[in-house]
C-alpha cells in the first residue's frame, strides 16, 4: 500500500442543522472505484395537516393546493402560520428511516413575508406508523423561533433544511409551526426525508488509548505540571476520557502533555492530537496557541506550530483533530499550550493519535476543456462585483476563480460549477476554497452554497453562521460543504458584500463525496505501505515526451508500479507503463518511466500511479498534471510543508534548461540561497536543501537564465 497525505477537514453536526460544514477531514479511505451513497427516502402526497387554511383578514394555516413554478423543487404546502395556535404537518415517507438517519424537511420563505422576530418554536418529530405506538413519537427536536428564522432567512427564499438525527426507526416526518407574532409570516414547504449517513472512514492508524483497562499508556507531564488535569485519562483505555488545560497565570510557564502510541508511527503519518472544549466548536485561531511535537524512544524528532503548519479538522460530537504532517517516525506525541489565551481554558485532551491518510473518491469541477462548465452571476447594481477567471475553477484543480464582491451587504457575487459525475442524495456538496486570512464567523455568514440539478434548476442551500464548523489546511485552502438530500450535478456558491470594503475570495473547485467525518482508528495489520517521498512529471526539452520520476523512502511486499494516464480526469485512466518496485526495502530508490506520446498531446495530461502489492491489493497515488507543451512552466515542492533535518524536492512541468536559478526568500523578501542549474541538474530532479532554514514560511522563485521570475511556489518548513 502506498501512502501520500492530503488532509481535509469535515463534521457531522448532531441535532437540527441547515449543516454548512467547513474544512472537512478525509481520513485513509480504503481504495474505491466510486463513491458510496446513502439510502434516502421521501414523502409522497400531501402532508395531514389538523390546520386548514383560514383567509378572514390576512391568512392563516395550511394550504395543500399550491402550484409549482416550472424551474423549483415541487412545492407540497404552504403555511400561513397563525398568531395564535400551532400549524402541524404530517408527512409519510417511502421506506423506513434507521438510527443514525436524518429526518427533515425542506422548507423556505422570504425577508419579506418573514419579518422580525415573527416565527415562533419549530419542531421536528419523527413517528414509526407500522410501529406499536403510532402516535407517539419516536424523536423530537425543538428549535427556537429566533434559530429558525436565522436559518430560513439566511437561505434568501431558496430551500433549506432542517433536520434533525434520528435515534429510532420512523416512517413519518412531523413539523409544528408555533403561532406568530403577526399575520403574514408564511413558510414553503418542498418534502420531508430520512437519509442514511454517510459511510464511515476507516483510519490506519495509532493512538494513545492503552490496550488494557488495567493500565495506561506511557505520558508524563513538563512546564506547569498543575496546569494539566487528569493526564492520565488522556493514555487510558476509554477514548471518551480526556485530560483538560487548566488557566494559565504566566505567558512564562507553558503546559505540555506526552503520551506513548501504542506503536510506532512511519514518517508521512499524521501526528497530532484529539482535542474538545465542552461541546464548542473550535475554530483556527487556536492553531496559534499550539505546539505538537513528536518523538521516538525518548529523542524529539519534530516540531509545529501556528496556524501555517498545522492543521484543524473538525469531527463528530464538537471534537477537532489538531495535527501536522510527520516526516519521520515517531512512537510518542505531545501538545503544548504555549501561552495565557483564555480560548485554550478548560481545553479537553481525549488522546494522541499517528494516522495514514490519504486522498479519497470525489467528483470535481475538473474538466479538460472548462468552457461551459461554469457560470458568474452577480446581484443587480453591484459595482466591482466579478468573477476573475471563472474556468480555472472548472479545470485544474489547483488554479483559482476569484469572487470579486465590492462595497455593500446587498451586493453578492456567484458562482455555478459542474460536476465531472452525479453528486448523490446524502453526499457533502462543497468548495475548496482559500482567503487572505482563515475563514471566521463572520465570513461565513457571507457564504451561501448552492445545489443544481442538470438544468441549473435550484435543488437546495445551505447558508450562514449558527451551525458552520471551521478548520485550515496546511496549504491555507479550506472547504465548506453541507450534506445535501437529493442527487445533484452542479454546486455553487455566492459571497454577500461587507458594509465598508470590498472583498475577495479565490474558488479551486466544487466536490462532492461521501464523507461523514467520523474517525475510526484501527491498528496496522500488516507491514508499512510504501512511503513516497516525490512524485513529478515533467516534458523533455526537444522532444516534447513525458518523463515521471517517484522517490520511496521504504518499500515492503512492493511488486511495482502501473503508470496510468488520462486527458480528462472524469474520464478512465489507461496504464501507459509499469516498472518493477523493489520488494522490500528500508533504503531510498528512484524510478523513471518515459511517456513519447505526450509529445501528440495539444491539452493538459493528468497522470497517476498504481502500486501493487505482491499479493494483489492495489493503491493509487494522488495526480500529477503535466501542462501543455506551450504553457508556462509551473513547478511542486515535496515534501511540503518540510522540515529542517529534510530536503525538498523541486518537480517541474517542463524540462529546465542550464542557466535556470532556484531561488528561496524569506517571506521579508530576503534571498536566502540561490542555486544555478548545470546542465545535468537541469536534466533531472532538483533538490533544495532546507537544513539552514529556520521554521517558518519561504517562498521559492524559478528564474530564466536571464534572471525573469518565470513562477512561484510557497514553501513551509517545520521545527525539527
Amino acid at each position: 500500500m502506498l501512502t501520500l497525505e492530503i488532509v481535509k477537514f469535515t463534521r457531522m453536526v448532531r441535532g437540527i442543522s441547515k449543516a454548512v460544514v467547513l474544512s472537512a477531514l478525509l481520513l485513509a479511505f480504503p481504495f474505491v472505484m466510486q463513491q458510496a451513497h446513502a439510502a434516502a427516502y421521501y414523502s409522497t402526497g400531501a402532508p395531514k395537516t389538523s390546520t386548514p387554511l383560514v383567509c378572514v383578514v390576512g391568512c392563516s394555516g395550511v394550504n395543500t393546493n399550491v402550484t409549482t413554478p416550472a424551474t423549483s423543487v415541487a412545492l407540497s404546502a404552504e403555511v400561513n402560520i397563525p398568531v395564535a395556535g400551532s400549524a402541524k404537518l404530517r408527512y409519510q415517507l417511502n421506506g423506513v428511516g434507521q438510527p443514525g438517519y436524518r429526518a427533515g424537511i425542506l422548507l423556505s420563505t422570504t425577508s419579506a413575508l418573514l419579518g422580525g422576530n415573527a416565527l415562533g418554536t419549530v419542531t421536528i418529530r419523527t413517528y414509526l406508523s407500522s410501529g406499536p405506538t403510532p402516535t407517539v413519537p419516536q424523536d423530537q427536536q425543538v428549535v427556537t423561533g429566533t434559530a429558525a428564522q436565522a436559518q430560513l432567512l439566511a437561505g434568501k427564499g431558496s430551500p433549506s433544511q432542517l433536520e434533525l438525527i434520528a435515534t429510532a426507526p420512523f416512517d413519518q416526518v412531523e413539523v409544528e409551526f408555533g403561532s406568530a407574532i403577526s399575520l403574514g409570516s408564511k413558510v414553503d414547504v418542498y418534502y420531508a426525508y430520512g437519509i442514511g449517513p454517510n459511510t464511515a472512514a476507516q483510519v490506519t492508524g495509532l493512538t494513545s488509548n492503552s490496550n488494557s483497562a488495567a493500565t495506561t499508556s506511557p505520558y508524563s507531564v513538563t512546564g506547569c505540571t498543575d496546569k494539566v488535569s487528569n493526564a492520565g485519562q488522556a493514555a487510558d483505555s476509554d477514548p471518551t476520557n480526556y485530560a483538560t488545560f487548566s488557566s494559565l497565570l504566566s505567558v512564562n510557564c507553558p503546559a505540555q502533555l506526552t503520551v506513548g502510541l501504542n506503536g510506532t508511527a512511519p514518517g508521512g503519518y499524521q501526528a497530532g492530537f484529539v482535542i474538545g472544549q465542552d461541546n464548542t466548536v473550535l475554530d483556527a485561531s487556536v492553531l496559534s496557541h499550539l505546539t505538537l511535537k513528536t518523538y521516538k524512544n525518548g529523542v524529539l524528532q519534530e516540531t509545529a506550530s501556528g496556524a501555517s503548519l498545522l492543521s484543524l479538522g473538525l469531527l463528530p460530537d464538537s471534537k477537532s483533530l489538531v495535527s501536522f504532517q510527520a516526516t519521520m517516525p515517531f512512537d510518542a506525541v505531545s501538545i503544548e499550550r504555549s501561552d495565557a489565551v483564555s480560548a485554550l481554558d478548560n481545553l479537553q485532551l481525549y488522546y494522541g493519535v499517528g494516522v495514514a491518510s490519504t486522498t479519497p473518491q470525489q467528483t470535481l469541477s475538473s474538466f479538460a476543456t472548462p468552457t461551459g462548465h461554469y457560470a458568474a452571476s452577480s446581484s443587480g447594481i453591484c459595482v466591482a462585483c466579478s468573477v476573475t477567471s471563472p474556468a480555472n475553477a472548472a479545470g485544474d484543480p489547483n488554479s483559482a476563480a476569484t469572487i470579486n464582491v465590492g462595497v455593500g451587504v446587498a451586493n453578492w457575487v456567484g458562482l455555478q460549477l459542474d460536476l465531472n459525475g452525479k453528486g448523490n442524495a446524502g453526499n457533502r456538496a462543497g468548495m475548496v476554497i482559500g482567503s487572505n486570512t482563515p475563514l471566521d464567523i463572520a465570513a461565513l455568514s457571507r457564504m451561501t452554497l448552492v445545489t443544481y440539478d442538470d438544468n441549473g434548476n435550484v435543488l437546495e442551500t445551505a447558508s450562514g453562521s449558527s451551525l458552520l464548523s471551521l478548520g485550515v489546511l496546511p496549504d491555507g485552502r479550506q472547504t465548506v460543504s453541507f450534506n445535501t438530500t437529493k442527487d445533484f450535478s452542479k454546486v455553487g456558491i455566492q459571497m454577500s458584500g461587507l458594509a465598508t470594503a470590498a472583498s475577495s475570495t479565490s474558488v479551486y473547485y466544487a466536490f462532492s463525496d461521501s464523507s461523514n467525518g467520523s474517525l475510526k482508528i484501527v491498528p496496522p495489520t500488516g507491514p508499512l505501505p510504501v512511503t513516497l517521498l516525490s512524485l513529478a512529471v515533467r516534458r523533455i526539452a526537444g522532444t516534447g515526451a513525458a518523463e515521471i520520476s517517484w522517490t520511496t523512502a521504504t518499500e515492503l511486499n512492493n511488486a511495482g508500479f502501473v503508470v496510468e494516464r488520462t486527458a480528462d480526469p472524469a474520464a478512465s485512466f489507461v496504464a501507459m507503463g509499469q516498472v518493477a518496485g523493489a520488494g522490500t526495502s528500508g533504503s531510498q530508490h528512484s524510478y523513471k518511466l518515459g511517456d513519447e506520446t505526450a509529445a501528440q498531446a495539444t491539452g493538459t495530461l493528468y497522470y497517476r500511479l498504481r502500486q501493487l502489492d505482491i499479493n494483489g491489493h492495489a493503491t493509487l497515488s494522488p495526480v500529477v498534471v503535466l501542462a501543455p507543451s506551450n504553457a508556462p512552466v509551473s513547478f511542486s515542492l515535496y515534501p511540503n510543508p518540510a522540515t529542517t533535518t529534510a530536503q525538498v524536492t523541486l518537480g517541474s512541468s517542463s524540462a529546465l534548461v542550464a542557466g535556470t536559478s532556484v531561488n528561496v526568500y524569506s517571506s521579508l523578501g530576503q534571498l536566502l540561497s540561490s542555486q544555478v542549474l548545470s546542465p545535468e541538474a537541469a536534466a533531472n530532479l532538483v533538490h533544495i536543501s532546507t537544513a539552514s532554514l529556520a521554521p517558518g514560511l519561504y517562498q521559492v522563485v524559478l528564474r530564466s537564465p536571464a534572471g525573469l521570475a518565470l513562477t512561484t511556489q510557497r514553501l513551509v518548513v517545520a521545527g525539527q
